[in-house]
């Protein structure tokens, strides 16, 4: 055995550092596209880093886009009605799984470009993304009743 034992202390004050240092911020940005949680390191220690908070960002926005997309799969399996219909025409296990593999290809598909980008340094907007955020604030807007 060594002589030398873990220090605890000195461990988390070396942890502590890191996050919250100026050090390494494409690698923290690069983190932001770990699926469902990796956005929250960059976004509570590194959020004052342009390029931390620009791609913490699009990986909320992407894991709110596959959170939506499972929640249309999961009523599309379990609403009643719509399950039904879905059987009788033999297109319910089809349909469901076919939204449920795209959506988990475009989450890790997107994922690896953005963390890609974000390790090279750029502020990389991913593909589709200014569409999809200008088609659901339109949305957004006509069901508040107001234009914008």
């Amino acid at each position: 055995m060594s002589d030398q034992r873990f220090n605890t202390r000195e461990f988390l004050e070396d942890t502590k550092r890191l996050l919250e240092g100026e050090e390494y911020p494409n690698l923290f940005a690069a983190i932001s596209y770990i699926p469902f949680l990796g956005w929250v390191i960059p976004w509570f220690f590194r959020r004052k880093q342009e390029i931390c908070k620009f791609h913490a960002l699009q990986a909320i926005k992407l894991n709110l886009g596959f959170v939506f997309l499972y929640l249309v799969v999961w009523f599309l399996r379990e609403f009643p009605i719509l399950s039904t219909i879905l059987k009788w025409i033999h297109a319910n296990p089809v349909v469901t799984d076919f939204i449920s593999y795209v959506a988990w290809l475009a989450l890790l598909g997107y994922g690896i470009l953005g963390a890609l980008q974000a390790y090279q340094g750029k502020l990389f907007v991913l593909p589709l993304f200014p569409e999809i955020e200008n088609e659901v604030r339109k949305i957004l807007s006509k069901i508040r009743g107001t234009q914008g």
